[in-house]
């Protein structure tokens, strides 16, 4: 007499994994406004400094959330979050730099152009001025 088959055996249950997406999407954002568009000037504005608050808040989120979570996502979101201040900084000051160091060139071209108009005789000093800004005035429509 044949024995039947022994049943299959019962599927043990997988434990899950519990990370912090919170923190993983804190980093990545982090990690891509201040790598990638942080040193851009101008468009840093629309894009370093939206993902960089972003990651500060998911940051924020995670960090609150690991506790509930056996301690996942406290590095990635703590990271995460310098990362978001890094790149909120960084793009501030690259857009501080590039406005002051327009201006300084700006008030240099102007002193060379005015003392160019003294030395070909066009003008005194006062009147290379005024040619200035009243160019200025046309450009600028004032």
């Amino acid at each position: 007499m044949a024995y039947p088959p022994a049943p299959a055996p019962a599927p043990q249950p997988v434990s899950v994994k519990q990370g912090n997406g919170f923190g993983v999407t804190a980093l990545v954002l982090g990690l891509v406004g201040l790598v990638i568009f942080s040193w851009i000037p101008g468009i840093n504005v629309f894009t370093a400094i939206p993902l960089a608050i972003l990651a500060i808040i998911f940051g924020i989120i995670a960090l609150v959330k690991a506790p509930s979570r056996g301690g996942k996502g406290k590095g990635t979101g703590g990271t995460g979050l310098v990362l978001g201040v890094v790149a909120v900084l960084v793009a501030i000051l690259v857009n501080v730099w590039i406005v002051n160091f327009f201006e300084d060139n700006a008030d240099q071209i102007r002193e060379d152009t005015i003392a160019d108009c003294v030395e070909s005789g066009a003008g005194t000093q006062e009147e290379c001025e005024q040619i200035w800004e009243d160019a200025e005035d046309s450009v600028y429509g004032e």
